[in-house]
């Protein structure tokens, strides 16, 4: 479970940065993660207008992709190439409800309940 949180708090805190690196403005100003999985970036973007990146920062290389998903805007994903839990996290803007993101990132990526691996609480 350690492993987890420090997993989120490291992909908490360099998201900003790789909002830097890729342009990515927030409305609010900031984002939050909203769900792990162990699906790929690439695995999540397959029938999407994605755009996929690679890139890195103070922790590792990532992949990373985002989107615009209606309904809730920019949507985040990052991988890192070590992360020892081999999650990827979906990033929304700070001020998105959680329940609603949860809800319309399942069902944009088509997650099983099996899929998902943490999701934030409300």
């Amino acid at each position: 479970m350690y492993c987890l949180w420090y997993f989120i708090f490291l992909f908490d805190r360099w998201a900003a940065q790789v909002s830097k690196q890729t342009g990515l403005v927030w409305p609010s100003g900031d984002c939050k993660p909203i769900i792990a999985t162990l699906r790929t970036p690439v695995e999540l973007i397959v029938d999407t207008d994605a755009t996929i990146f690679r890139d890195k920062d103070d922790l590792d290389w990532f992949e990373g992709a985002y989107v615009q998903i209606d309904g809730m805007g920019t949507v985040l994903i990052m991988k890192h190439d070590n992360n020892p839990s081999g999650l990827t996290a979906l990033y929304v803007d700070a001020s998105c409800h959680v329940n609603s993101a949860v809800t319309l990132l399942v069902q944009f990526f088509g997650l099983s309940p099996k899929d998902v691996k943490w999701q934030t609480k409300a």
